[in-house]
C-alpha cells in the first residue's frame, strides 16, 4: 500500500490541509491505485473522492501531466459520479468544492433523515462533546481507546440482553452501530466516536425514554464490573461523563 512518501509533495501539501480540516465529515480509505480515497464518515453514504496514481487505467485520452480523479456526487444537480483530469491547482479547488457540497448535503434537513434521532443525538452530543483542541483530527490515545471499548462493550451487552423491549430489527441496527464504532476506534477522531455513541443514545431515546434509561443503567453496572476486573480505579473524563445519573 502507498505511504505519504510515495505521494508527490505538491499533491500532499494541497490535499492534506483540506482533509485534516474536515475529518468530522470525511475519512481516508486505502484503495489500490489511489494517492487518496476519501469517503464520508456516515457509513450509509456512498459518496467519495478519489485521486488516482495511474490515470491511464481509468480514463481515455489520458494526459500524464494531469491528475485523474473521480468523485460522487458530481455537483449540486447530479448525484452520480464523475471522472476527470486536471492540474494540481484545480484539483485542490475541486476537492474543496466537493467537501463544501458534502457538508451542505449533510446539514440540509430531509424527510429521508430520521429527524427525531438526529435531534436527540445532537442534544447528547452537545452535552458530551469533547472540548480537546485536537478532538476533530486526533483519535483517543491507546489507553483511552481501551476504556471507551469497555464502555461500548457494556452498552452492547445491555442492548443485547434487553429481551423483547426492542424489536429484532431495532436491536440488530443498534448492535451493528456499536460494532462499527468498536472496529473503527483506532482510525476515528474523538469527535467522530462521540457522534457515533450519541447517535446510539438518540436511537435508544426515540425507541423509549424509559428503556434508554434502563439500558444505560445496565451498561453502567457492566462498566463498573469490567473496570474492577481490569484493575482500573478511575476512568478518563469521558467515562465519568457516561456514568452521570
Amino acid at each position: 500500500m502507498i505511504t505519504k512518501k510515495d505521494i508527490p509533495l505538491d499533491l500532499l501539501k494541497t490535499i492534506e490541509p483540506i482533509a485534516q480540516a474536515n475529518l468530522d465529515l470525511v475519512q481516508f480509505k486505502k484503495e489500490d491505485n489511489t494517492f487518496y480515497c476519501f469517503v464520508e464518515t456516515d457509513s450509509n453514504s456512498k459518496n467519495f473522492f478519489k485521486i488516482f496514481i495511474d490515470g491511464s487505467k481509468i480514463i481515455g485520452n489520458y494526459d500524464s501531466t494531469k491528475y485523474t480523479f473521480e468523485f460522487k456526487p458530481a455537483n449540486t444537480s447530479n448525484a452520480k459520479h464523475s471522472i476527470s483530469q486536471t492540474t494540481l491547482i484545480d484539483l485542490g479547488e475541486q476537492f474543496q468544492s466537493w467537501i463544501i457540497l458534502i457538508r451542505d448535503i449533510h446539514e440540509t434537513p430531509s424527510v429521508h433523515d430520521d429527524n427525531f434521532v438526529r435531534q436527540y443525538a445532537e442534544f447528547y452530543y452537545n452535552e458530551f462533546k469533547i472540548v480537546d483542541e485536537d478532538a476533530d483530527n486526533s483519535p483517543f490515545d491507546p489507553n483511552q481507546q481501551d476504556l471507551v471499548e469497555v464502555y461500548l462493550l457494556s452498552l452492547y451487552n445491555a442492548i443485547e440482553q434487553s429481551g423483547d423491549k426492542l424489536s429484532d430489527t431495532e436491536k440488530k441496527e443498534l448492535l451493528n452501530d456499536i460494532q462499527e464504532l468498536q472496529s473503527s476506534l483506532p482510525t476515528t477522531t474523538k469527535s467522530q466516536v462521540m457522534k457515533g455513541i450519541t447517535k446510539v443514545f438518540g436511537k435508544l431515546y426515540k425507541t423509549s425514554k424509559t428503556l434508554a434509561k434502563e439500558i444505560v443503567t445496565e451498561a453502567k453496572k457492566y462498566l463498573i464490573k469490567k473496570l474492577i476486573e481490569l484493575g482500573i480505579e478511575y476512568g478518563p473524563k469521558l467515562l465519568e461523563i457516561f456514568s452521570k445519573p
